[in-house]
């Protein structure tokens, strides 16, 4: 085994242990596997088989999920902390990320929409 190298039965108890801190962050925000996996520019059965542990994420997705989550980093990767809190609604994160893609004029609409919706 080369200096460094974790054995094989730990690696996979890490890649787990990460996929399921990774899926509870995930839906306390709010965020489906399909929205984030759009979001990520990634299909939905990639981020499962990350949720699973059936895959190692790279830090470049991870960093890219963590912000489009709005979280840290160590909040995806500390396995110890409990479980988080819902923060968003389901459908949220979708609507958070629908909001940002919105010229000003497309927002004002929107918010139009939104409020005959609210008034009903």
């Amino acid at each position: 085994m080369r200096l460094g190298a974790m054995p094989r039965r730990r690696d996979k108890k890490l890649l787990v242990a990460i996929g399921r801190r990774f899926q509870e962050v995930r839906r306390a925000h709010g965020w489906t596997q399909e929205t984030l996996a759009e979001a990520l520019d990634i299909e939905p059965v990639t981020l499962s088989r990350y949720e699973r542990g059936h895959r190692a994420l790279s830090l470049s997705t991870l960093a890219l999920a963590a912000k489009t989550m709005g979280v840290g980093l160590a909040e995806l990767l500390d396995t110890d902390l409990p479980p988080p809190k819902a923060t968003r609604a389901p459908g949220e994160g979708q609507v958070l990320r629908f909001w940002t893609g919105m010229d000003e004029e497309r927002r004002d609409l929107a918010l139009r929409i939104l409020r005959e919706i609210a008034r009903r």
